[in-house]
């Protein structure tokens, strides 16, 4: 299947999905490296709620995150 297809069809997935083949595909890159980005990952979620306790950052529900990710990336 043609990438461009194969993106666009994806793109109708709601953002669970898209966010599922995301990971699946991110994972499939380098998996010598995933330990690393794992950590990387798990620091920088420690330092984000620890700012969003002490009122440093505001959140928004992963809906209209992934709402906005996609206005953007249309632009």
């Amino acid at each position: 299947m043609d990438s461009a297809i194969l993106a666009n069809e994806a793109l109708k997935l709601p953002p669970l999905e898209r966010a599922q083949i995301i990971d699946t595909l991110w994972n499939s890159l380098d998996p010598a490296e995933q330990d690393g980005i794992d950590h990387a990952w798990l620091v920088e979620s420690r330092d984000r709620l620890a700012a969003f306790r002490a009122g440093q950052l505001t959140a928004i529900n992963g809906e209209e995150a992934f709402c906005a990710i996609e206005v953007e990336l249309k632009q």
